[in-house]
């Protein structure tokens, strides 16, 4: 991978993270600079709806359809960020 793909995608990811960290905080009512990124979903309590519910914002933030499952096989916030920047990615190198 060319040094600046993987640039915009780390640049991607860190967006995502953001933007997932500032739902989540609002959610479960947790500072945003204290934010535990790497600690699994579960562990923030949030539930099937709530889950089901981000991934729909999700899909109208980044125009891509993101699953719940994706969530249970990508279980915390930084390892969901890179998996949808990856996945924006590969869609952006097939247009």
């Amino acid at each position: 991978m060319p040094i600046i793909a993987a640039s915009e995608d780390t640049m991607r990811a860190t967006a995502i993270s953001d933007w997932m960290v500032n739902y989540i905080s609002s959610v479960i009512d947790m500072p945003k600079d204290s934010f535990p990124v790497n600690e699994r979903f579960d562990n923030y309590g949030l539930d099937s709806v709530e889950i089901t519910i981000m991934c729909g914002m999700m899909e109208e933030q980044y125009e891509i359809e993101v699953s719940p499952s994706e969530v249970f096989d990508n279980p915390s916030v930084a390892a969901l960020s890179s998996h949808i920047a990856q996945r924006i990615s590969e869609r952006s190198a097939t247009i």
